[in-house]
């Protein structure tokens, strides 16, 4: 028989099954993506058709998470999923019934679940959020991060804020390059500078490619007592010729100008990728909370500025001064806050220079030198947090503790 005419059947039956399962509401799951933080795990499925309906239960000895999807089909090459991240040991799906699909999820140690749905989606296509977390490793990670705010002494505490991560990748510029890697890259960089200087101690939101709300970064900035808070990203436009370091700080009156506006309807809808829900801060209605904030965006104003001075060295910057937006991941009264474009992926050129090492070095060593700048005038003293350890260092007597 000719190839074609046993390509028809088969084609026949495709269509066949298709309509079947358009007709009667079966939805079909297409893929399964996970991410490992250090105290949870972040399990994505995408489901072609409706909003998937599901059943959740736990099992013990061992312990399981199992979801049943009703109406649903698995189509997928593998049955299971190694995961083995301290807490899931393996994914396992397959069909439990005709028109139920089951999902099982071998926990390392007891864990808790939280199950959504993502807000942004692609046409056709529902996506599920199963986040599994541990809440002993949550806690121990609050302690430790209290620890150090304790601990700290005079140092300052510098907390860096690699933006995106996870299923969230940020802006993708022409040579396929993503904001979450080239920020997280950055980071780590940024953070080594800091770390290599006595009187500093820098500490990253994120260490490795997982998501985490907004508002847990500026939780987590609390936590460790922050004195400087730095959001770090790339940025983009559909012009691929502009490129350019730029600084941006809170506003609560508005942007500043249409450019920041974007920008940081951008940067905020980084949750809505994520899966969790756009609210309003309620709090910052409030009289006290509005002084603090407007007394911290002033410092921050002012930290910018001199990152930027410091930046124009090594670097294009896009504006002479910070612009203002309403950027959730700096609202803490806290700390003095700042979202730093590193330049734009979206430009060919500029997307290859945020990947090299020299780049990098230069403008980690612009923000630390700024850094140093802003708390000597903030301190009204002419030694730096850098030089006032070490002064501190050179009148400790010696001992056998201190050599």
């Amino acid at each position: 028989m000719p190839r074609r005419f046993i390509c028809f059947p088969l084609f026949a039956l495709w269509l066949f099954f298709h309509c079947c399962s358009c007709a009667y509401g079966v939805d079909t799951i297409t893929a399964v993506r996970f991410w490992s933080a250090p105290d949870h795990t972040r399990v994505v499925l995408d489901f072609k058709g409706g909003k998937p309906a599901y059943k959740q239960f736990s099992l013990a000895n061992p312990g399981r998470l199992v979801m049943d999807f009703e109406n649903a089909v698995i189509a997928l090459e593998k049955n299971k999923i190694e995961v083995n991240d301290g807490i899931i040991a393996q994914v396992r799906f397959g069909q439990h019934e005709k028109d139920r699909a089951r999902m099982v999820f071998d926990l390392v140690q007891p864990a808790e679940a939280s199950v959504f749905t993502s807000e942004k989606n692609h046409a056709n296509t529902q996506r599920l959020v199963i986040e599994i977390f541990r809440a002993d490793l949550q806690a121990q990670a609050k302690k430790t991060r209290a620890q150090i705010s304790a601990s700290a002494g005079n140092d300052r505490v510098i907390v860096i804020d690699p933006g995106h991560g996870g299923e969230d990748p940020g802006a993708i510029g022409p040579g396929r390059m993503q904001e979450k890697d080239i920020v997280l890259k950055f980071a780590h960089s940024l953070k080594k500078k800091f770390s290599e200087m006595e009187g500093y101690q820098a500490f990253l939101t994120r260490e490795g490619d997982y998501f985490i709300p907004l508002r847990e970064r500026i939780q987590i900035a609390r936590e460790y007592g922050a004195d400087l808070f730095i959001s770090i990203h790339a940025d983009s436009n559909h012009n691929h010729k502009i490129r350019g370091s730029s600084v941006y700080c809170l506003s609560l009156k508005g942007a500043s100008d249409e450019t920041a506006r974007c920008l940081a309807e951008k940067e905020n809808s980084s949750d809505i990728i994520g899966g969790i829900a756009f609210t309003q801060n309620d709090d910052l209605n409030f009289t006290l909370l509005d002084l603090a904030l407007t007394n911290t965006i002033n410092s921050s104003l002012r930290f910018g500025a001199l990152v930027l001075k410091e930046i124009k060295k090594y670097h294009l910057i896009k504006f002479e001064r910070p612009k203002q937006a309403g950027f959730i991941v700096l609202k803490t009264p806290e700390a003095p806050s700042i979202l730093i474009e590193l330049g734009f992926i979206s430009n060919p050129s500029e997307e290859k220079l945020l990947l090299q090492k020299k780049f990098q070095n230069n403008l980690a060593r612009a923000i630390v030198d700024a850094s140093d700048r802003f708390f000597r005038i903030t301190a009204g003293t002419d030694e730096t947090p850098h030089e006032m350890a070490t002064l501190r260092r050179s009148r400790m007597p010696i001992t056998a503790d201190n050599p």
